[in-house]
């Protein structure tokens, strides 16, 4: 029999997370599964991502009686959502993001719904105080599964939440990538007669954008040909275009944004950089990897190790190595033409492993609760 399935999720913004829960709503509604969406962003409310017609949203909303009122607000946006929830009369909840996690396993104590949810930082729950894991341990007791990204996730929870049902299913590709707004073409921001050293992501401190802009003016003047441009924006990109002002790189260094046609930047690049010093399973190396880019990487504790084997599909660097170990292996690279195309043939291998297809199959099998 088909399911009831709700999803929830804080907004449907850019994101990684995002991305997934879209594709899964998508499946599993044209496959005839009933399937609901509630978003818990109580403000502006943008669906960066295409969803089916077939997936019923809903929104949750602050309250009007006491609208500055946090504690108030809190409390009625769970009351809120445990109505939402049965209202839907679901046979499985799936959530996404810890503080979500949080909210819809209160929510729906008492509620004869599995529950699944899915953790996607490393340390999973790192946003949490280490203060109350105590309580978390006895709420997450109602979770029927866990789901996380890595097998060194599964490790951490399986040894400090004790008795949780932990599974591993990565992130899944899209390929190719599907075209949305906003639409920035290559040729409107950069030369045509140039190599492109492609970077993207949330424009935040972890990204460490500033530690690839070093190591960019370490080797722009011996590789005149090639120029940095980094993908995405938040709450870093106004510090990170005065750092290119400050280090002259302003013809160098390009900053366009947001984009929905990630697809036409990495067909256009030659090169692709994740400077993250934290990551859990990052979608742009993902997607960049299967569009044949060679790429490079810091090896966090998690994400990248899982796509990358070093020196046969992609380079890992050391993250204590910081800019000095980005100039290596960028000019490695660079130089070597044999390798770097040695390294965009096996890349492209990653497209059936993490296929729609092959990980839904792993979605799927959670739902036979």
């Amino acid at each position: 029999m088909k399911k009831n399935i709700v999803i929830i999720v804080s907004s449907m913004n850019m994101g990684g997370a995002q991305r997934v829960v879209s594709i899964l709503c998508n499946y599993w509604s044209q496959n005839g599964y009933v399937v609901t969406l509630i978003s818990t962003f109580t403000k502006e409310k943008i669906n960066h991502y295409q969803l089916s017609n077939d997936v019923n949203l809903k929104y949750l909303s602050n309250n009007t009686f006491l609208p500055n009122n946090k504690v108030f607000n809190l409390v009625w946006k769970l009351i809120n959502l445990r109505k939402l929830i049965k209202s839907q009369n679901p046979d499985i909840v799936i959530s996404f993001l810890t503080r979500v996690n949080i909210a819809v396993a209160l929510s729906t104590i008492g509620i004869p719904a599995s529950l699944i949810i899915c953790e996607r930082t490393w340390p999973p729950f790192t946003t949490l105080s280490n203060n109350f894991f105590w309580g978390y341990r006895i709420l997450f007791k109602g979770v029927d599964k866990i789901v996380v990204q890595t097998e060194k996730s599964k490790a951490w929870l399986s040894q400090n939440f004790p008795g949780s049902i932990v599974k591993v299913i990565p992130n899944l590709l899209m390929y190719p990538l599907p075209l949305h707004s906003p639409l920035v073409a290559p040729s409107s921001v950069i030369l045509q007669n140039k190599k492109v050293i492609l970077a993207s992501g949330r424009m935040h401190k972890y990204k460490q954008f500033d530690v690839l802009i070093r190591a960019f003016l370490q080797i722009k003047d011996k590789h005149p040909d090639w120029d940095l441009v980094i993908i995405g924006d938040g709450e870093e990109m106004d510090s990170l275009k005065l750092m290119a002002v400050d280090f002259d790189m302003t013809g160098r260094v390009y900053f366009p944004g947001r984009v929905g046609n990630m697809s036409e930047w990495y067909e256009r690049a030659d090169l692709f950089v994740l400077s993250s010093i934290l990551e859990g399973f990052p979608n742009v190396l993902l997607e960049a990897m299967a569009y044949g880019l060679p790429c490079i990487s810091f090896d966090c504790d998690t994400g990248p190790r899982d796509m990358i084997q070093n020196g046969v599909n992609g380079i890992l660097v050391n993250p204590n190595e910081k800019e000095l170990g980005l100039v290596n292996a960028i000019n490695k690279i660079i130089s070597n033409e044999k390798l770097r195309n040695k390294i965009a043939n096996n890349s492209i291998i990653l497209r059936d492993k993490y296929s729609v297809s092959n990980i839904m199959k792993k979605w799927d099998s959670i739902l036979d609760i």
